[in-house]
Protein backbone atom coordinates (compact mmCIF):
# COMPACT_ATOMS: atom_id res chain seq x y z
CA UNK A 1 0.00 0.00 0.00
CA UNK A 2 1.49 3.49 -1.03
CA UNK A 3 2.24 5.42 2.15
CA UNK A 4 2.16 2.88 4.79
CA UNK A 5 5.37 1.39 5.86
CA UNK A 6 5.64 -2.38 6.98
CA UNK A 7 5.33 -1.64 10.49
CA UNK A 8 2.03 -0.24 9.70
CA UNK A 9 0.62 -2.99 7.82
CA UNK A 10 2.41 -5.76 10.70
CA UNK A 11 0.46 -3.53 13.26
CA UNK A 12 -3.10 -3.91 11.22
CA UNK A 13 -2.51 -7.57 11.02
CA UNK A 14 -2.63 -7.77 14.63
CA UNK A 15 -5.23 -5.53 15.14
CA UNK A 16 -7.26 -7.86 12.70
CA UNK A 17 -6.38 -11.14 14.20
CA UNK A 18 -6.82 -9.62 18.13
CA UNK A 19 -10.10 -8.72 17.42
CA UNK A 20 -11.23 -11.45 14.83
CA UNK A 21 -10.64 -13.70 18.31
CA UNK A 22 -12.31 -11.15 20.48
CA UNK A 23 -15.35 -11.95 18.09
CA UNK A 24 -15.00 -15.53 18.35
CA UNK A 25 -15.01 -15.62 22.28
CA UNK A 26 -18.10 -13.26 22.49
CA UNK A 27 -19.87 -16.00 19.50
CA UNK A 28 -18.92 -18.75 21.99
CA UNK A 29 -20.06 -17.15 24.69
CA UNK A 30 -23.12 -16.43 23.44
CA UNK A 31 -23.83 -19.90 22.12
CA UNK A 32 -23.04 -21.35 25.65
CA UNK A 33 -25.93 -19.12 26.50
CA UNK A 34 -27.92 -20.13 24.46
CA UNK A 35 -27.70 -23.81 25.60
CA UNK A 36 -27.84 -23.01 29.28
CA UNK A 37 -31.17 -21.30 28.50
CA UNK A 38 -32.76 -24.11 26.33
CA UNK A 39 -31.59 -26.51 29.13
CA UNK A 40 -33.52 -24.49 31.92
CA UNK A 41 -36.30 -24.48 29.63
CA UNK A 42 -36.64 -28.36 28.88
CA UNK A 43 -36.19 -29.09 32.55
CA UNK A 44 -39.15 -26.73 33.06
CA UNK A 45 -41.46 -28.29 30.62
CA UNK A 46 -39.90 -32.12 31.70
CA UNK A 47 -41.00 -31.19 35.23
CA UNK A 48 -44.31 -29.32 34.09
CA UNK A 49 -45.44 -32.51 32.26
CA UNK A 50 -44.06 -35.02 34.71
CA UNK A 51 -46.70 -32.74 37.73
CA UNK A 52 -49.27 -32.62 35.36
CA UNK A 53 -49.20 -36.51 34.61
CA UNK A 54 -48.78 -37.55 38.24
CA UNK A 55 -51.27 -35.59 39.20
CA UNK A 56 -53.37 -37.38 37.39
CA UNK A 57 -52.45 -40.60 38.35
CA UNK A 58 -50.45 -41.07 34.80
CA UNK A 59 -47.11 -42.21 34.32
CA UNK A 60 -45.17 -39.26 35.79
CA UNK A 61 -41.66 -41.27 34.75
CA UNK A 62 -42.49 -41.43 31.21
CA UNK A 63 -44.02 -38.27 30.97
CA UNK A 64 -40.51 -36.91 32.13
CA UNK A 65 -38.00 -38.98 30.32
CA UNK A 66 -39.75 -38.33 27.19
CA UNK A 67 -39.16 -34.64 27.57
CA UNK A 68 -35.21 -35.15 27.40
CA UNK A 69 -34.02 -34.86 23.89
CA UNK A 70 -30.41 -37.09 23.64
CA UNK A 71 -27.81 -34.83 24.31
CA UNK A 72 -29.32 -33.92 27.99
CA UNK A 73 -28.70 -36.04 30.85
CA UNK A 74 -31.10 -36.66 33.20
CA UNK A 75 -29.50 -36.94 36.51
CA UNK A 76 -32.24 -36.68 38.94
CA UNK A 77 -36.34 -36.92 39.14
CA UNK A 78 -38.36 -36.62 42.44
CA UNK A 79 -41.95 -37.00 42.75
CA UNK A 80 -43.99 -35.71 45.82
CA UNK A 81 -47.70 -35.33 46.58
CA UNK A 82 -49.06 -33.73 49.54
CA UNK A 83 -51.62 -30.93 50.74
CA UNK A 84 -53.53 -31.80 46.92
CA UNK A 85 -50.65 -31.11 45.02
CA UNK A 86 -48.27 -33.30 43.18
CA UNK A 87 -44.95 -32.07 42.76
CA UNK A 88 -41.83 -33.23 40.76
CA UNK A 89 -38.38 -32.17 40.73
CA UNK A 90 -36.51 -32.62 37.70
CA UNK A 91 -32.37 -32.18 37.10
CA UNK A 92 -31.43 -31.95 34.00
CA UNK A 93 -27.30 -31.36 32.73
CA UNK A 94 -26.15 -30.15 29.80
CA UNK A 95 -22.23 -30.41 28.40
CA UNK A 96 -20.95 -27.01 27.80
CA UNK A 97 -17.93 -26.79 25.16
CA UNK A 98 -17.43 -27.37 21.90
CA UNK A 99 -18.14 -30.27 19.54
CA UNK A 100 -16.39 -33.43 20.90
CA UNK A 101 -15.17 -31.27 23.79
CA UNK A 102 -16.86 -31.52 26.59
CA UNK A 103 -15.60 -28.79 28.97
CA UNK A 104 -17.85 -28.57 32.14
CA UNK A 105 -21.46 -30.26 32.58
CA UNK A 106 -24.05 -27.87 33.40
CA UNK A 107 -27.03 -29.28 36.04
CA UNK A 108 -29.96 -27.42 36.53
CA UNK A 109 -32.74 -28.29 38.74
CA UNK A 110 -36.61 -27.21 37.93
CA UNK A 111 -39.95 -27.97 40.08
CA UNK A 112 -43.44 -28.21 38.64
CA UNK A 113 -46.66 -28.45 40.97
CA UNK A 114 -50.13 -29.36 39.58
CA UNK A 115 -53.42 -29.89 41.55
CA UNK A 116 -53.90 -33.13 42.27
CA UNK A 117 -56.83 -34.45 40.15
CA UNK A 118 -59.97 -36.20 42.10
Amino acid sequence: MPGQSRRECGQASVELVGLVFAMLLVALLAIQGITVAQTASIAQEAARNGARALSLGQDWEAAVELTIPDGLSLLDKTPHVDDGTARVRVEVSAPLGLAGMEIVDVALTRTAAFPVED
